[in-house]
């Protein structure tokens, strides 16, 4: 008598596989703090096809605000889009990823670039993010300050969360440890936000300063000798008088670095052809050839 299939062994050993591979993803998912932001780049957000044109009428023009990590974007970039459209306007601010978001939706101006991924309630505007680069986030100290170890991803929750306040609990000296905060409108804030503290909210206190506005120079000089601080690396890499710290044995320029932004430039659904044309251009082969960000 012929078989008319595979024998029931077959299926079993299929199912089981199945499970054992779903319970796999699961528990590594779980364990991996990151997943969200490898994760971040919603399939829903993805913009329909751009793409460059020929030209663009002779009175286009682009305002952008928003993220502070991407100033040097805005600029390599802007200068770019005006060497193939010499006849359109451009320009450009950085007061932060929430307020340039804000201004787009405001319609101020034409494009936001932010560091944090859209909220739903933006993307229910009618915003769309198109990621455009990725940059470390690096957690930094002072050039004088005497902790010279690394971190783990756990230790820095707990800093951040206002559980750990002195150095000696992650294994430096007996020093009062101060918390320098990046401003909540900023892009990294709310990355950070999301990836360290999972959702969880910063720590209070008389050891912690916010900044009041998102200018990372003036972070960088709030640290002293036994402040600690985030900033994207492309902003603080060059900087003499700080240093990086290593999360889970990885330097910020590392593949395997723990803590990664994804950059976006943002447009909606009023958006002008110019502005979409500096997107298209942003993502192509020509742009990210100068999108550079150290």
């Amino acid at each position: 008598m012929s078989q008319s299939g595979p024998p029931p062994i077959i299926f079993v050993l299929g199912a089981l596989l199945l499970a054992g591979g779903g319970y796999y993803w699961y528990t590594l998912q779980g364990k991996d703090p990151l997943a969200t932001v490898r994760n971040a780049i919603d399939k829903s957000q993805s913009p329909a096809q751009l793409t460059v044109p020929q030209s663009l009428p002779a009175n286009a023009g682009i305002k952008i605000d928003g993220s502070t990590s991407m100033v040097r974007l805005n600029v390599n970039l802007g200068k770019l889009f005006q060497k193939k459209f010499p006849t359109a306007s451009y320009t450009w601010q950085a007061n932060g990823s929430s307020k340039g978001i804000k201004a787009l939706l405001d319609g101020t101006v034409d494009l936001a670039a932010s560091s944090r991924a859209l909220k739903p309630e933006e993307v229910s505007q009618g915003l769309v993010a198109v990621p455009v680069k990725n940059d470390a986030i690096a957690v930094i100290v002072g050039r004088g300050n005497p902790f010279r170890g690394e971190l783990t991803l756990e230790q820095l929750k707990q800093i951040f969360t206002g559980t750990l306040k002195n150095w000696s609990d992650v294994g430096g000296p007996p020093l009062p440890l101060r918390v320098i905060n990046r401003n909540p409108e900023s892009g990294t804030y709310k990355q950070f936000e999301d990836t360290v503290l999972g959702g969880g909210s910063f720590g209070s206190g008389p050891n912690w300063t916010t900044m009041p506005r998102d200018v990372t120079t003036e972070l960088i000089q709030k640290l002293g000798t036994n402040g600690i601080g985030y900033a994207n690396y492309s902003q603080i890499r060059d900087q003499k008088t700080i240093r990086a710290v290593a999360l889970e044995g990885a330097s910020p320029d590392a593949a395997n670095y723990p803590i990664v932004s994804i950059l976006y430039y943002v447009y909606g659904p009023n958006s002008s052809e110019a502005a979409k044309a500096f997107v298209a251009l942003a993502t192509s082969t020509e742009g990210q050839a100068v999108a550079v960000i150290d």
